[in-house]
């Protein structure tokens, strides 16, 4: 079971990626990517080669990221999303998220019983199927080697299963690495660093809430309106039944929250990714309510959560050098540069 699971995941990534590998193409020309250049790392002495990347508003100057470097960000990560959440200019945002939490509680019911309505109405199936169009037998394990979603609520819930994040961060990975994109490069750490930040910090928040998904109140022997409440349940517990337990909050609109968040970061000048982005959001988040996975008061904290985290990731390994006016017939910026034999020195670059 377990490498049937792997093979199909792995099949699933490599093929998606080399979709997205040929979209990212689209993304380089119209970056305009300056040549390789040296300069100093932040406010230090070190000296780091950086890509320049012009947007309408700023220049930005990319560093390659090293090997798994995004795995050791992540501890300060969730140090960080802590540390802003609970600050002193942040606690009145937290407490409104909060508040409409517990508000949407008292129409939790209703608001699912509605969407299952409307799924109804359009005839948009909420179970969770998938058609096998690849399989094969390997060593006495048969293997699904790819399937697809077999009805519409389905192919929209796919995009929040995670793998949609990994797959754009894979694309991005395979372009960055033909064509030397810093940029794409550090996009891909980023996504990555974000969606284990955001694993373990909504995994960590649903073992304290216990919150029951939807499908699973209406299961029970004594259905509770707006699913209940097991507040820090036993692991095994937890292990034993996951759906009684992680509803809230939402990882799927936190990873998703994050991920364009990231993009959007990174490739300001696209106009596209927002809107989008969001579009697919919402989407994710009606089928969800149609499926029974999660409850609309779950997705408040998830997206303020996953928007924090990806403002987070998306300010590393690049610096941001704003431009004096926004002309776009002329353009100037001054800069550190390396002069050579260990010596720094400014740049000033001008652009008519």
């Amino acid at each position: 079971m377990v490498v049937q699971i792997i093979l199909f995941r792995a099949l699933k990534y490599f093929i998606v990626s080399i979709f997205i590998f040929f979209l990212a193409a689209r993304v380089k020309a119209e970056s305009k990517k300056d040549t390789l250049v040296n300069v100093a790392w932040r406010d230090t002495l070190k000296i780091r080669k950086a890509q320049i990347f012009n947007t309408e508003e700023s220049e930005m100057l990319y560093f390659r990221p090293k090997p798994f470097q995004f795995a050791l960000n992540v501890p300060s990560d969730i140090y960080t999303m802590g540390k802003t959440a609970f600050s002193k200019k942040n606690l009145p945002k937290l407490g409104v998220i909060l508040a409409g939490s517990a508000l949407l509680v008292l129409v939790d019911q209703p608001i699912t019983d509605a969407a299952k309505q409307f799924g109804r109405y359009i005839n948009l199936n909420p179970a969770r199927a998938s058609k096998t169009l690849l399989e094969f037998n390997i060593g006495g394990f048969h293997v699904n080697a790819m399937e697809i979603p077999d009805n519409a609520n389905s192919a929209i819930y796919y995009l929040g299963e995670g793998w949609a994040s990994m797959l754009v961060a894979g694309g991005l990975y395979s372009y960055g690495l033909v064509a030397s994109d810093y940029r794409a490069l550090q996009t891909t750490s980023q996504i990555a660093e974000g969606i284990f930040a955001l694993g373990l910090t909504t995994q960590f928040l649903k073992r304290i809430t216990g919150r029951q998904s939807p499908f699973r109140a209406m299961e029970s022997e004594n259905p509770v309106p707006a699913g209940d409440w097991h507040p820090f349940p036993k692991p095994g517990k937890y292990q034993k039944s996951v759906s009684n337990y992680d509803a809230f909050p939402s990882g799927h609109l936190a990873t998703a929250m994050a991920t364009i968040t990231i993009l959007a970061s990174n490739y300001p000048d696209n106009k596209y990714i927002k809107p989008v982005g969001y579009s697919l959001m919402g989407l994710l988040g009606y089928a969800m309510l149609n499926n029974g996975v999660h409850w609309i008061s779950d997705y408040p904290l998830a997206i303020a959560i996953g928007y924090t985290c990806g403002k987070i990731v998306s300010s590393r390994g690049h610096q941001v050098i704003p431009k004096i006016g926004h002309d776009k017939g002329a353009t100037s910026v001054l800069m550190p540069a390396y002069l050579g034999a260990e010596s720094l020195g400014l740049s000033y670059r001008a652009t008519f």
